[in-house]
């Protein structure tokens, strides 16, 4: 009979272990990660990128035993996503971020960034390698008169876009490859500068009035993006 009770009692303590390892699984565990964005590295300029909008993020886990297929997504504004975190359970993920503004030109960059293969085991920032398309147009604030905005046109359109104010310049991110008319007045002597540009991705293209004429001088200068890190 003690014998019998005594297999009885190894058998709910060896029960009550498994069960235990079970509840407790580290793989289950929640991390918390954030973004960072600094894609303003640039090649040849002090220009700053600007970050606005709205963009979508997704975490792909990857297939394990512990993940289910389905996707985690957010949309998020990407003007306050240094205070952006999600909880994530354990695992490996393929992650992306993509702005979602469709427009040929607008005033903050557009652009693509992922992450392969990213191993959540802990609370951290994530590093996402970043691309774009667009090209960027800028003017110097102090070279234009306060109350008339610089305006982008694109070839085939007689919509004017205002261009944004950001860093001490007057700006307009564009699609690559795309062409219009930047129309703006100067600072000094009022005079109306018109001028025909051609876009392509990755090029800063800053402007400088002639002054006693009607003609610029296009600076231009290669930029490229870091990751998106902290």
């Amino acid at each position: 009979m003690k014998r019998f009770l005594l297999f009885l009692c190894a058998i709910a303590i060896l029960y009550s272990s498994c069960s235990k390892d079970h509840v407790v699984n580290p793989k289950n565990t929640l991390f918390k990660v954030s973004l960072f964005p600094k894609i303003n590295d640039n090649a040849a300029s002090t220009w700053q990128q600007v970050l606005n909008g709205e963009a979508l993020l997704q975490f792909s886990a990857l297939s394990n035993d512990t993940l289910t297929a389905s996707a985690v997504k957010d949309s998020l504004s990407l003007k306050s996503i240094s205070t952006y975190t999600r909880q994530l359970v354990a695992g490996t993920y393929n992650i992306t971020l993509k702005t979602e503004s469709k427009a040929v030109a607008d005033t903050f960059i557009r652009f693509n960034a992922q992450a392969q293969n990213f191993v959540v085991n802990k609370d951290q920032a994530i590093s996402l390698a970043a691309t774009t398309t667009d090209g960027v147009i800028t003017i110097s604030e102090s070279q234009v008169m306060a109350s008339f905005k610089p305006t982008f046109t694109l070839s085939g359109s007689t919509t004017a876009i205002n261009f944004g104010l950001a860093n001490g310049y007057y700006f307009i991110y564009v699609t690559g490859a795309s062409s219009g008319r930047i129309t703006f007045t100067s600072a000094t002597a009022g005079d109306l500068y018109l001028t025909d540009i051609l876009v392509n991705a990755l090029n800063q293209y800053d402007i400088t009035a002639v002054p006693n004429t009607i003609g610029v001088v296009v600076h231009k200068h290669l930029f490229h993006l870091k990751a998106i890190v902290q």
